[in-house]
């Protein structure tokens, strides 16, 4: 048995989470899970840059390969679902990954929302732009949702560019927003192209063409993505074509569609029991989306639900724990809830 970047990949999070969570919390995060709990892990384990990296991972395979590791002797297994790190799963990991680091332009929970979506404008941009800079309109498109062509339609007017124009735009941007990435080659995006004459390869193809599995392929192709968007967001007038393939509004987000209604109504004034009853949900759920804002946004002011005076309590209490569990840290501070002591780690998070 091999061991494969998956493998590795479950032992390193494990790793990170030192038996403070189920097995299954790697599960969902690598699934990109948007449950409060494993975005506050995503966060708290260091852990936000695999957010939704494995979204076509089954439970039964994920459950298959955390055998394969225990028959291997990487992982001891404990009750309730437990497990970490023997030396020799360590050790493997550790050589596995000085031989094959994790892309440092990974960040899947900045980019989940728009990775995808990013991809399937460009494919179809890219075939189509080349096409009708060709003049050759006889071609069945990439990509077939019908607001994929939707957008395009819009995106070419928008430019204000001439077919010939646009190919050129097009191509110089592209090539100045990828030249300076030097952890992988770039031909892991190049090659799925499909253009006038040309047809882009599948993800296995591409796999097999770079002579890496499509695990590897698959990580390092969503981290290519995720270093065009962070280039692309840090340096919008140097993309004036690129940036239109984000968003409408040119905003990359991170917040979940839902957060994002309730962190509008938090900034207009209302009360945590207000925004429940306008959006009939339950005051835990509102509660799960200010931990998340707060997780994600550093200026998020959180003394008006948490005072300063008991904030330095729970901090102190999640010192002497020296946990990320709930149950663990009020045991050191009984009278301060559980969302006021979420709410405190999201300010100190990965420091513990």
């Amino acid at each position: 048995m091999n061991d494969s970047l998956i493998k590795m990949l479950i032992l390193y999070c494990l790793h990170r989470i030192d038996r403070q969570r189920t097995i299954f919390s790697i599960f969902h995060l690598l699934k990109g899970k948007k449950s409060a709990q494993t975005i506050q892990d995503a966060h708290f384990f260091q852990l936000t840059n695999l957010f939704h990296t494995f979204t076509d991972l089954t439970r039964t395979e994920f459950e298959e390969l955390v055998l394969e590791m225990e028959k291997q002797g990487y992982l001891e297994g404990f009750p309730h679902q437990s497990f970490r790190l023997t030396s020799d799963g360590y050790k493997h990991m550790e050589l596995f990954f000085e031989k094959q680091p994790i892309p440092m332009s990974l960040n899947g929970w900045k980019f989940h929302q728009v990775t995808e979506l990013f991809w399937e404008r460009l494919s179809l941009a890219v075939q189509v732009v080349s096409h009708l800079k060709s003049w050759d309109s006889k071609f069945i498109p990439i990509q077939r949702k019908k607001e994929l062509h939707s957008w395009l339609k819009g995106f070419i007017q928008r430019t204000g560019l001439n077919r010939e124009e646009l190919g050129v735009k097009l191509y110089e941007e592209l090539v100045d927003c990828l030249e300076e990435y030097k952890e992988n080659d770039p031909s892991l995006l190049v090659l799925r192209l499909t253009g006038y004459q040309i047809i882009g390869l599948t993800t296995r193809q591409a796999a097999e063409k770079m002579n890496v599995d499509n695990d590897t392929y698959q990580l390092r192709f969503i981290a290519l993505i995720h270093y065009m968007l962070e280039n692309i967001q840090e340096n919008p007038t140097d993309y004036p074509i690129l940036r239109l393939f984000v968003t409408e509004d040119n905003e990359i987000f991170p917040l979940t569609h839902s957060a994002k209604k309730t962190y509008d109504l938090l900034k207009k004034g209302f009360f945590i029991e207000e925004i429940a009853r306008i959006r009939r949900l339950k005051s835990n759920t509102i509660e799960d989306h200010i931990v998340e804002i707060s997780l994600n946004s550093s200026s998020f002011d959180i003394s008006s639900f948490v005072s300063t005076e008991k904030q330095k309590l729970i901090l102190d209490a999640i010192m002497a724990s020296n946990s990320k569990q709930l149950k663990q840290i009020r045991q050191f501070i009984p009278d301060a809830n559980y969302f006021e002591i979420r709410l405190v780690l999201t300010r100190v998070g990965e420091k513990i």
